[in-house]
Parts: structure tokens; sequence; C-alpha cells
């Protein structure tokens, strides 16, 4: 396969992008733990939540349901056996009484970083000093928050044990505002669009993912309907545009409570990097991509086949993880199994690419999840006995003097790592 990518670029017929595409996507196929580098420290319990800097991409927030919050330093040198150190850390019971639900950093600055918990708070921390900066009180158990990677408003979305949405403004200290649709009981799953500042997306346990636009009034644009399949031409709730406006003016609609994404409760969200697509996960332990280019009273659901491996009967937020639209086209989706298995398809097809275990005498359930992506070919997770392990590409694990550059910095000629690749082939 790379034989053909190479004389079809010496050709001129491939550029440069679907070169490096080809390659990325063989690293990504063969996964594996690796034996050089790994973390001697482990949580007390549950690793929930696994996030890595958007600017140095170098330092990895981790948090478990032990309530300790701990900053990794993931830098490391070429063919040493390293052990990865802590650089700083909120001991537990310090920061929160009760388990992290999910960690973020701020997107523009590592400066800061925002926890949401179980026990009904959100606070927003000073990375330096490890401070309390913002405290939320939330008033119930947070499942899930997010915060745009694009816009300017400082908005955290916090889905939590209320079928209302919170928005909290990082600027005034207070909420924003309230989404009020959901009909079940709790909002399971949030995501901010990444090219729409205004956009979102939400999984609740009325089995619906939702669309807001939080500039309206009446914010909720859609719910996404399974049967809206592509070529049925079936709106996400009425075709009828006398009926459009009535079914966006109330939550109570009659449209609303008959139309679900998933036949059990969504607690995973992720949109894809460009924005026109979307991935959705629920109890009835199905994966669906929605098509988001048509009018929102078209969304489709494209019937992407993932396969009968996909387990998925926990309540808690599902941490969903696309590897970086600029290394493969189309993206690969990590999916944590309840089996422990990480099972990576890839996203637009449902294709199988690698099934990444744990081990294969116990079965240890993932559930954070983060890919360092771009410039590393990495995928940290983190397991329900505490442990956080670094999945690398194999011939990378096992082979480290066959390369010349250094594991953690950019790849400066992709050529260079494709006859690498070749020669491995033929070791």
């Amino acid at each position: 396969m790379l034989s053909s990518y190479l004389f079809t670029r010496e050709s001129g017929l491939t550029n440069p992008r679907e070169l490096r595409s080809a390659q990325l996507l063989r690293q990504y196929s063969t996964l594996v733990i690796s034996d050089k580098r790994y973390f001697p420290t482990r949580h007390s319990g549950i690793v929930n939540a696994l996030a890595v800097d958007h600017v140095a991409n170098r330092y990895m927030i981790s948090g478990g349901s032990d309530s300790r919050i701990s900053i990794w330093d993931l830098y490391s040198r070429e063919g040493l056996r390293h052990r990865y150190e802590i650089v700083a850390g909120i001991p537990a019971k310090k920061g929160h009484k009760y388990g992290i639900s999910g960690i973020s950093w701020w997107p523009f600055d590592n400066g800061m970083f925002i926890s949401g918990s179980f026990d009904e708070t959100i606070k927003v921390w000073d990375t330096e000093a490890l401070e309390e900066v913002y405290k939320f009180e939330i008033g119930t158990r947070v499942n899930a928050h997010d915060i745009s990677p694009i816009a300017e408003h400082c908005l955290v979305a916090c889905a939590a044990d209320h079928p209302a949405i919170r928005l909290i403004d990082l600027r005034s200290s207070g909420a924003a505002q309230m989404l009020s649709s959901h009909e079940g009981m709790t909002v399971n799953a949030i995501k901010w669009s990444p090219t729409n500042p205004f956009m979102l997306a939400s999984g609740g346990s009325d089995g619906t993912v939702r669309l807001w636009d939080i500039r309206r009034s009446d914010a909720c644009l859609t719910v996404l309907n399974l049967e809206n399949t592509i070529g049925k031409g079936v709106a996400s709730i009425n075709l009828d545009s006398s009926l459009r406006a009535e079914s966006f003016s109330s939550s109570s609609t009659p449209a609303f409570g008959k139309v679900k994404s998933h036949r059990g409760v969504v607690n995973g969200l992720v949109w894809l990097d460009n924005g026109k697509k979307m991935v959705s996960t629920g109890t009835d332990e199905m994966i669906r991509v929605w098509d988001l280019t048509a009018p929102f009273t078209r969304d489709t659901n494209t019937l992407v086949n993932f396969g009968p491996l996909v387990r998925n009967r926990y309540l808690q937020c599902i941490n969903l993880v696309l590897s970086p639209l600029r290394d493969c086209v189309p993206q690969l989706l990590f999916f944590p199994s309840d089996t422990g298995d990480i099972l990576v398809f890839q996203v637009l097809t449902g294709q199988l690419i690698r099934r990444l275990a744990v081990s294969l005498n116990t079965r240890k359930r993932t559930c954070g999840l983060v890919c360092r992506g771009s410039e590393y070919v990495e995928l940290f997770s983190g397991n329900s006995d505490g442990d956080i392990i670094l999945w690398e590409a194999e011939h990378y694990a096992q082979m480290p003097h066959e390369r010349n550059s250094a594991m953690n910095q950019p790849t400066k000629n992709i050529l260079t790592e494709i006859y690498k690749g070749l020669e491995l082939e033929n070791y």
C-alpha cells in the first residue's frame, strides 16, 4: 500500500497530505501498549477524565473517582525507558469532595483548567498556583461539561442530573442561561460545535440528541431522529413549515416527544472537526453518525454500521475520541467498550481498524481517553483500576533505534518515515 503511495507521489498523482494521512493511518492501526514509557503512580479509583493541553501539547491532566487531580509532563527522550512524572497535583478531598467527572484545559492558554465533579460543583483552576479561581454551585451531580474551542464568549456548558442545561459565564462568574427541552431526568453528554461558537449538542436520558443555538430564545433547533435516514427525506421533527415554528416553541410539544435519537440513554457525543457530522452513542449499544450538512429539519442518520463488538451499558458519560483531522482523512474514532477493549474505527465507514485490549486475563474497563495526535501517534487511556496507559505505534515501541528523530518532535520529512516503514515491513 505504501509502495503504491510512494509511486503516485513521485509521479505527482498524490498530494503530500494524502501520503501523510496514509502513513499516519498505518501507524494508528499498529497501536500497542508502550514498553518504554509508563505512569508509575495510579489513582486509587477509576480514572474518569484525561485531557492534553492544546497549546504546548505537552501536559496532561488526569482526574479520578478518588477526587484527585494530577498534572503530568509528557516529555520523554527517544529510545530510553521513561517514567512520567507528576509536576503538580491537587490531593484527594482538597479540591473536590467526590469523584471527578470531567477535566478540560482552557483552549487558548494552558494557564487555566476546568474540572467538574459529582460533588455538584464546577471549578476553575490557576495551573501555576493550583488555586481555585471560580467555584460554581450547580446544585446537582455534574455528568459532563464542555467549553468551546473557538468561541470568545467564555461559556461553559454543563450537563447534570437535571433536564436543563446550564451555561455558566467565566467572565461574570455566574449562570448565564438555562436551556430547557430534554424530557428525561438527566443530561449525560454535551459538546460545543468545533466550527460554530454558538451551536451546542446535548444527549440525555430521554434518548434524544438535541442541537441548540444559544442566541435564540427558542434555543433548541432540532432533535435528531434515528428514523430519518439517507434517502427517506423525512424531517427530524416535521416538514410542514406551519408546524415547524410550533415544534420549536416548547419542549412539551408532541413533535419532540415522538422523536428518538437512540433507544436508550445518550451518553456520548463528539463532533467531527469539520463540524459537518457528529457521532453519538447510547445504552442501546449503537454508535450513530449524523449528517448535519442539510438544513436542520433534515439532519440524517447515515446508518453507518460499527459491528457487534460495541458494549455500552453504563449511564456515565463516555469519552468518544477522534484522531485530529490533519492526521487521518477520514478521522478515526476511538471507542472505550465496556469489555475493557478500545475499538478503533474509521468513523465514516464503521470499519474496525484495531481492537486494543488492555489485558487478556482481566477486563479493566476504560473510562478516560485522550488522543495526543497531530505530531504524536499516541493514545492515553485511564482504567477502572486507576492505571493510565500509553498506546503508541508498534514499531515505535519495539524498535526506537530505527528512528533518527526524537519521538516527541514533529515529523520533518514524511518520506523518510515512509521508507523506514517499508524497511520494517521487510524486517
